[in-house]
């Protein structure tokens, strides 16, 4: 199976970050493209868990919310991951940037509390993460525009590496900084999210996307074929 240069580059990356290591997801799409995006966010957990690294999840989507709470109610048990030793949930914030910036000094300024009001600064999964200089990589995966400003006001300023995970339309318009290295690794769509589950051998909903999807393509080739043949027959009658 042929993958995707930026797909396998993200998993490469993911794969070198040491056991133990603190991950910082930041979930930010909705219902609308969670078809494209939900099966990138189940895959890269996936290979988190296998690697046993630490994983903390933020959005600045509201509708984000019941999504991931959908995502880790499945993946931690797969891979007997506890909340508060293996990984926490921080409750939505609306200002991204605000947040951002604040987090390079010191995120618990922000979030001192996790998604249900308990304190986060004393969870095993949180020991020794204080702001970025403690953060080995962050995860972007979002319907948004919220790639860029992870790009720009952290991986760009701070030397965060940053992966990031988007919608097939919205792919193309990051070649500039994948060319750059501004992102170690990129996944676009469905196809992203399949190629991740092939790269961690365990077939998901991206894998039964694109195979349904093949199907259709192949489907509208055949009906295509045979209104031509069918429009031949009718001329020459």
């Amino acid at each position: 199976k042929k993958i995707a240069r930026d797909s396998q580059n993200a998993y490469d990356y993911i794969d070198k970050v040491p056991a133990g290591s603190f991950v910082l997801f930041s979930l930010d799409y909705d219902p609308s493209t969670a078809p494209e995006l939900n099966p990138q966010t189940m895959a890269v957990v996936r290979h988190a868990f296998k690697n046993n690294l630490r994983v903390g999840v933020v959005t600045y989507i509201a509708g984000a919310t019941g999504l991931i709470e959908q995502v880790f109610s499945i993946v931690p048990g797969e891979f007997k991951k506890e909340y508060g030793k293996d990984y926490v949930i921080f409750p939505y914030q609306p200002n991204a940037v605000a947040v951002m910036t604040q987090m390079a000094s010191d995120m618990y300024v922000i979030y001192d509390k996790d998604k249900d009001g308990k304190d986060a600064k004393s969870m095993p999964v949180m020991r020794g993460v204080k702001n970025y200089k403690n953060i080995a990589l962050v995860v972007e995966i979002t319907g948004t525009a919220m790639l860029d400003y992870w790009v720009a006001y952290v991986g760009d300023k701070y030397g965060v590496p940053v992966i990031g995970g988007v919608t097939a339309i919205s792919q193309p318009g990051y070649g500039p900084y994948l060319q750059k290295k501004q992102l170690k690794g990129l996944l676009g769509g469905m196809k992203g999210a399949a190629e991740y589950e092939y790269l961690i051998k365990t077939p998901g909903t991206g894998t039964s996307g694109i195979d349904a999807l093949s199907l259709a393509h192949v489907m509208v080739a055949i009906l295509i074929i045979f209104s031509n043949i069918a429009m031949l027959i009718l001329k020459y009658l």
